[in-house]
């Protein structure tokens, strides 16, 4: 898994077409939404196991 995201300078930006503007910043857009997913899922993971470890210590 890439966790880089390609995004142009602002100069190659400023360069391209409002249409491959917006494809880019959709691109974007979704593997944003994407990394937050498997944050907020790995998160949950993590709390779980620490309410485990809790309980196992007691």
């Amino acid at each position: 898994m890439n966790n880089v995201i390609n995004f142009p300078s602002s100069a190659e930006f400023e360069d391209l077409s409002l249409a491959e503007r917006m494809i880019i910043i959709e691109s974007w857009h979704e593997e944003m939404e994407d990394n937050l997913s498997r944050i907020r899922e790995s998160a949950a993971s993590i709390a779980a196991l620490i309410e485990a470890n809790k309980k196992h210590a007691k």
